[in-house]
């Protein structure tokens, strides 16, 4: 059974900060999609009043958006209104691209919920 859900091991959480060679910091923090103990993607960010989203990893493109969906409404829950993808670049920025998660920078989390859909017509 796949679960997308915040990554609470503070070591497991560390681990993926220097793998990525981004310094943590106050306010950052993991999501992660697992299958099991196997994690199958995740994406670092840092809270404020816009979530910033500071690296993704999900090679599964139907995964990597159900995982950034499921990070989003993290992130609102927990009191963001946007969301800057400003730090993602190369390929994974493509991907999102074609996914349509660039049709406003930065995107506004409730406008993308109600309004934008990018999935709509994928499968």
């Amino acid at each position: 059974m796949l679960e997308m859900k915040p990554v609470r091991n503070p070591g497991l959480i560390l681990q993926l900060f220097e793998k990525e060679k981004i310094p943590f910091s106050e306010g950052c923090g993991a999501f992660g999609i697992a299958q099991g103990e196997t994690l199958l993607g995740y994406c670092l960010f840092r809270m404020g009043p816009a979530v910033k989203m500071l690296a993704i990893r999900c090679e599964d493109r139907f995964l990597l958006d159900g995982l950034l969906r499921a990070a989003l409404n993290h992130s609102s829950l927990s009191g963001a209104a946007e969301a800057d993808f400003s730090a993602i670049s190369g390929p994974m920025r493509e991907s999102l691209d074609q996914l349509g998660y660039f049709k406003k920078e930065p995107l506004p989390i409730e406008w993308f919920f109600s309004a934008c859909k990018p999935c709509k017509g994928m499968i």
